[in-house]
């Protein structure tokens, strides 16, 4: 998700259906009252994929994902734009085929900026930004490679703000075991390799100035996935995420220096839930998202957020 500055909408885009097998292409629209669906056609079916709006040119954008279905998923880097009628298609080349990337419009540089994601089975930390004719690669340092991590982008300070994700990676294993018979006094034995899938769940914060990624915190929210990281004006605000079997309800506030737990009243513990601001109404607007267990949510909530 993401907030449609011009007309005042919340932007939802595809995702993933309870029945946790089916990817989704419509596109909804919330106006603060009522959800709205606005278009079934433009990007293929996908989940994973990241919007952004671009204010300057009153363009939603949208990059890459999965798409296909679970059983045979397939990596994307296709770039769209929705204007608040038709989705365009505006570019297939650019940061090579992701899903759990994080955009975010970056108002100071007048770009979206992409960082990170996953693709066959590795993690990435690649920076690129969007000018709304072609994307440019601009950091390969920073970060270490992640996915389903939170970023906003702060406004006031002019900086882009990361939060958490995790990272993965695959080794291959291998283990001396007996054989099924036993031919000698202590049986024969013979090797087998398996891989294993190493995952961390990180808690670092990071700032990118659009010159350089800067580590600036380790320590506040608990590491977790899929948590919505908005700006609202004044302070970056995260809600939910997993960790293993643990779906996090708490909110969290980031002032530029500090990690400060708000409140863990409200919607139920999930991640991935479509997360944005909107600004006319002061409403950080949380939908849908799911458990670790596999429950699916398809509530809406809002919360009043103003700073004195």
């Amino acid at each position: 998700m993401t907030y449609h500055a011009k007309r005042s909408r919340v932007v939802l885009f595809g995702g993933g259906a309870a029945d946790n097998s089916t990817f989704l292409n419509d596109t909804w629209e919330w106006n603060g009252q009522d959800w709205t669906q606005v278009s079934d056609i433009g990007p293929s079916v996908r989940s994973r994929h990241a919007l952004a709006y671009d204010s300057k040119r009153q363009r939603v954008i949208l990059f890459g994902g999965v798409g296909g279905g679970t059983s045979s998923l397939t990596f994307l880097n296709d770039t769209w734009e929705w204007d608040g009628s038709d989705w365009t298609q505006v570019a297939d080349t650019g940061p090579g085929p992701r899903a759990g990337h994080s955009m975010v419009y970056d108002s100071k540089r007048e770009r979206v900026v992409l960082f990170g994601g996953n693709a066959n089975n590795a993690c990435l930390a690649d920076t690129w930004a969007w000018d709304g004719t072609d994307w440019t690669q601009e950091q390969d340092a920073g970060p270490t490679p992640r996915t389903c991590h939170g970023m906003c982008f702060d406004t006031e300070r002019g900086r882009i703000v990361l939060f958490g994700g995790e990272s993965f990676s695959f080794t291959q294993v291998t283990e001396t075991v007996k054989d099924g018979g036993i031919p000698g006094a202590f049986g024969a034995t013979h090797t087998v390799t398996n891989t294993v899938l190493n995952t961390l769940f990180l808690d670092d914060t990071w700032e990118y100035d659009g010159l350089a990624w800067t580590r600036v915190a380790d320590t506040g929210p608990e590491a977790r996935i899929g948590a919505g990281l908005i700006y609202n004006g004044k302070t970056s605000l995260l809600f939910g995420g997993w960790q293993n079997n643990n779906a996090f309800k708490n909110t969290w506030e980031w002032d530029g220096k500090h990690w400060t737990q708000r409140q863990d009243i409200g919607p139920a513990g999930r991640g991935f839930a479509g997360s944005a601001f909107d600004i006319s109404r002061e409403r950080f607007v949380v939908f849908g998202g799911s458990t670790p267990t596999q429950t699916f949510f398809a509530d809406t909530w809002e919360q009043f957020w103003r700073e004195v």
